[in-house]
């Protein structure tokens, strides 16, 4: 463990302290010696990966899937009223 360092010169000086917690250097902090608090490096962040289902799944279409108009929403649209009639005045 390195020197604790106190309170109040961790609070003259945290910006240089964050900074070295940033390298990788955890900081104790506290009073006559005891450490009370630290700062540390924060855990790396794990890597995401890309494309991880690349290969293992495919989806097949047509074009005709995607495009071909659906008959019963055409009727409804041709045939149907948009509001339909309210006679409850």
């Amino acid at each position: 463990m390195d020197k604790v360092i106190t309170i109040y010169d961790a609070k003259t000086n945290l910006s240089k302290l964050v900074k070295r917690a940033q390298a990788g250097k955890t900081v104790y902090i506290g009073a006559f010696g005891i450490p009370q608090a630290i700062i540390a490096p924060l855990p790396a962040k794990p890597k995401i990966k890309i494309g991880v289902w690349q290969g293992k799944h495919k989806i097949t279409y047509s074009d005709d899937d995607l495009i071909k108009s659906d008959p019963e929403l055409i009727k409804q649209m041709t045939e149907g009223a948009l509001f339909p009639d309210n006679d409850t005045d």
